[in-house]
């Protein structure tokens, strides 16, 4: 398929799907255009979800200020250390209310040993926490899945 047709259909589905298409270090600008970087982050993940899913709609149907566009004009430093950790999630406070059932995993995530930092997914149910090891990660992974039986969880790395 050319990059064109892969562009359109990516659209069809979600404007950020082809940030997981593209296996390149890619941030989406806000004019909808995408900056590769040859920096590799090469943090270790943790990914749960819980049994439920969280409404895009609603979440979205409760945002009455949005923030103005960070990534305008992408520059290599939006992925050093202290740029990502200290970005947020700025829909996470209305999905923690509409969905209270995510603050006790959220929290337990965020006092894991060795974490750097989490954050949820888009408009929710995932919820990712960073770290700097695999073994750290996988640590992580067995406690989680002891206290939190419900949840879908698998570790990864970031490319």
């Amino acid at each position: 398929m050319n990059n064109k047709r892969l562009i359109n259909l990516t659209n069809l589905i979600g404007s950020d799907v082809i940030l997981g298409i593209n296996r390149k270090n890619t941030v989406l600008s806000s004019n909808g255009k995408l900056a590769k970087f040859k920096k590799k982050l090469g943090y270790h993940v943790l990914i749960v979800k819980p049994d439920f899913g969280c409404s895009t709609k609603l979440i979205y149907s409760k945002v009455r200020n949005y923030s103005k566009p960070q990534y305008k004009n992408p520059k290599q430093s939006l992925l050093n250390r202290d740029s990502v950790i200290n970005s947020s999630n700025a829909l996470e406070k209305i999905v923690l209310q509409k969905y209270p059932k995510l603050v006790k995993p959220k929290l337990f995530l965020s006092k894991l040993p060795n974490i750097i930092f989490l954050r949820m997914t888009g408009s929710g149910s995932s919820i990712v926490a960073y770290f700097q090891t695999k073994k750290a990660s996988v640590i992580a992974l067995k406690l989680f899945k002891k206290k939190f039986k419900n949840y879908w969880c698998i570790t990864s790395k970031t490319i």
